[in-house]
């Protein structure tokens, strides 16, 4: 990649270096790969569009995540799934093998907290399960009673102030004695 091509200048450059996990040419390739979701936008609106939830679903290492819609939900500045590039990047940095494993921590806890309330409930775990089982994709499905069992089973292994949810400290001494954790939270470009 020339410095003619970049869409940053160095000091533009060294700020995302600064603000993420990435290098800098490693800015610019995940700068390619969010101006290939939709090089029509890039070239008629410029090097900063927002580009649509749907726009972003395209990139190839999204698609068998099954919490692809809820991660640029989350990581998106108004919970639409919308982005444009500095949110893209912040997204792809905290997802990249480069983040330590308590900015992991962070963004899951968010993900799996579907109410918003700080705090992972029953109701949370429940959207938790479908999500990962995708009845529809998979064809399975657990009865009430299952999903009823396998959340009392995670709030009970997890809940270590006895009442009732996952706090953020609870998910968080949970999700750092869990092997593999960090794995399930990573992308390659």
């Amino acid at each position: 990649m020339g410095q003619g091509a970049s869409a940053y200048d160095q000091s533009e450059l060294a700020e995302f270096q600064d603000l993420t996990y990435f290098t800098k040419r490693e800015v610019l390739h995940v700068h390619k790969r969010f101006s290939a979701l939709s090089p029509d936008k890039m070239k008629n609106v410029g090097r900063n569009p927002v580009l649509s939830k749907e726009e972003l679903l395209h990139l190839p290492e999204l698609a068998a995540n099954p919490f692809k819609e809820r991660l640029l939900d989350v990581f998106s500045d108004n919970g639409d799934g919308n982005m444009n590039f500095e949110q893209f990047l912040d997204m792809m940095s905290q997802l990249s093998s480069k983040a330590p494993l308590e900015t992991k921590i962070d963004f899951a806890f968010k993900i799996y907290d579907f109410n918003g309330d700080g705090q992972i409930c029953e109701k949370d775990l429940e959207q938790v399960l479908l999500f990962l089982i995708q009845p529809a994709v998979t064809g399975t499905t657990l009865t009430s009673e299952e999903r009823a069992q396998v959340i009392n089973n995670v709030i009970e292994e997890m809940d270590m102030d006895d009442d009732g949810s996952i706090s953020y400290l609870d998910f968080k001494h949970g999700m750092s004695k869990l092997n593999g954790f960090e794995e399930s939270f990573k992308i390659t470009l």
